[in-house]
C-alpha cells in the first residue's frame, strides 16, 4: 500500500499509523473552531485494520 502518490514510504503488514481527518473553519467565520477524528490503523496483509474502539462523532467529543 503507499500513503501518498508524493511520499515514497510503503506501508506493509506489521505497521501502524495514525489517521486524523480534520475540518476547520477560520475564526471571524460563523461556527469557528475544528474538530478531529483519529483513528489508529494496523496494516495487514489484506489492507488496514481500525483498532479504534471509540466512537464516532462531535458528540462524544463534548464535556459537560
Amino acid at each position: 500500500l503507499e500513503l501518498r502518490e508524493d511520499i515514497d514510504t510503503v506501508l506493509e503488514p506489521g505497521m501502524v499509523i495514525s489517521m486524523e481527518p480534520m475540518l476547520t473553519i477560520p475564526e471571524g467565520q460563523p461556527g469557528a473552531g475544528g474538530y478531529r477524528e483519529h483513528d489508529i490503523l494496523v496494516i495487514t496483509e489484506d489492507g488496514g485494520e481500525d483498532i479504534t474502539g471509540y466512537p464516532y462523532g462531535p458528540a462524544f467529543n463534548v464535556i459537560g
